[in-house]
C-alpha cells in the first residue's frame, strides 16, 4: 500500500526544517544555546490538533498530452500552462485532483511496432499535470505502455517527484496491482486502477512493468485488501468500446463485482464519449468521463464530464458531473 503526505503537510515539514537551521546558524553564545535546549526540553511538545472535515476531490477523463498538444504545449514553454490554461483554477479548487493520463511523458523508447496510434508527451507535461494541480493519476491504460517497458518505468519515476502519485501501475505485477491510499483531513481514500484494453502485453509481469490489468481475479484480489486499508474506496477503471455511447454486459459485470467486493464509486474511462451512469446497491457507477484533454476529436467525442465529490470517513457526502467542452482546434477543455 502505497501512502502519500499532502502538499500541505510537505510544506509544513519544510518550514520545519527551515526554521530549525536559522536557529542552528544564528549567532548564540555556548551557553545561552544549552540553557535554550535545557528549557525546550524540559516543556512538552505542543501538538496540532488534527483538521477532520469533508474533503473535497475531483476526477477528470482521458489526459492526452501527445501530438498536437504536445507541440502547442511545448511551444508555450516552461513558464506557459496549456493545456490547462482554463481549467486548472477549478482543478486546483479541491483537496484531491485526480485524472487519467492517456499517455506516456518520457524522452526515451520507441514506437510500439504495429500499434496504429502510439502517444508520448515531452517531460514538460509533468510540470503541467502538477501546475493544474494533479495529485494522482491513473496509468492503468492503453496508451501509458507505448513507447515500452523502459518509457514508462521512466515516466513512473518521475511521477513523484512532481508530488504526482501513479496508480494502477508499477515495475511488476505485486506493484501495479498496489492500491494506493491517501488521508485528507481524518479520511484514507483508497484507490485501485485497472485496465482491460488490448494490448495485454502492457500489463505488467512479475518481471516487466506495466498496468494493472482488470478482470474478475484481479478485482477479487485488489479490491478487498484496498477495502480494509481505507474508509472510502474508488475503483478506476479502462473499460469499455470506443465511440460507445452506452457500456456493454462486461463493463457492469466488473462494476458491480467492484462494488460486490467493497468499492463505494467505479468510475471509468477510454470510450472517448460519455456514457451513463447506474447507482447499484446504492453506490455510483460512472462508466465513462469522456476525454478531458485530447486532439482530433469532435462532435460529441469533443464533449466530456468532470466529477466532484465530498467524503467524509465512509460517507460519500454528494456528487455531480460538471460538463466540460474540448476546443477542437487545440485539444485543450474549458468549462462547458
Amino acid at each position: 500500500m502505497a501512502r502519500m503526505m499532502s502538499r500541505r503537510q510537505l510544506l509544513a515539514a519544510g518550514m520545519t526544517g527551515l526554521a530549525g537551521a536559522a536557529l542552528a546558524g544564528c549567532g548564540t553564545s555556548h551557553s545561552t544555546a544549552l540553557t535554550q535546549a535545557t528549557a525546550t526540553a524540559e516543556l512538552p511538545m505542543a501538538t496540532a490538533t488534527p483538521v477532520v472535515r469533508p474533503v473535497s476531490m475531483v476526477i477528470t477523463g482521458d489526459v492526452m498530452l501527445g501530438r498536437s498538444v504536445n507541440q502547442q504545449m511545448v511551444a508555450a514553454g516552461a513558464s506557459g500552462t496549456f493545456p490547462f490554461t482554463r481549467t486548472g483554477d477549478f482543478l486546483r479548487g479541491f483537496d484531491l485532483t485526480v485524472g487519467n493520463l492517456e499517455c506516456v511523458v518520457s524522452k526515451i523508447g520507441s514506437p510500439i511496432p504495429g500499434k496504429p496510434f502510439t502517444f508520448r508527451a515531452d517531460p514538460l507535461g509533468f510540470a503541467r499535470l502538477q501546475g493544474a494541480g494533479y495529485d494522482i493519476v491513473s496509468v492503468a491504460n492503453n496508451h501509458s505502455g507505448d513507447y515500452g517497458p523502459d518509457a514508462f518505468a521512466d515516466m513512473l519515476s518521475h511521477l513523484p517527484q512532481y508530488g504526482i502519485t501513479p496508480i494502477g501501475g508499477g515495475l511488476n505485477h505485486d506493484v501495479a496491482h498496489t492500491p494506493v491510499v491517501v488521508e485528507r483531513f481524518g479520511t484514507r481514500i483508497g484507490f485501485v486502477a485497472a485496465c482491460d484494453i488490448d494490448p495485454p502485453t502492457f500489463a505488467a509481469t512479475a518481471t516487466q512493468p506495466g498496468h494493472a490489468w482488470l478482470d474478475d481475479a484481479g478485482l477479487r484480489h485488489d479490491v478487498p485488501f484496498a477495502r480494509s486499508q481505507s474508509d472510502f474506496l474508488i475503483v478506476f477503471t479502462h473499460w469499455g468500446i470506443e465511440y460507445h455511447l452506452n457500456y456493454n454486459a462486461l463493463q457492469q459485470e466488473l462494476a458491480h463485482l467492484a462494488i460486490d467486493l467493497g468499492a463505494d464509486l467505479v468510475v471509468g474511462a477510454h470510450p472517448h464519449d460519455i456514457e451513463p451512469n447506474e447507482i447499484y446497491h446504492g453506490k455510483p457507477i460512472i462508466y465513462s468521463l469522456g476525454n478531458f484533454v485530447f486532439d482530433e476529436m469532435y462532435d460529441s467525442e469533443s464533449h466530456g464530464n468532470i466529477l466532484t465529490l465530498h467524503v467524509h470517513g465512509n460517507t460519500l457526502l454528494d456528487w455531480k458531473l460538471a460538463p466540460i467542452t474540448i476546443d477542437t482546434t487545440t485539444g485543450a477543455p474549458y468549462l462547458a
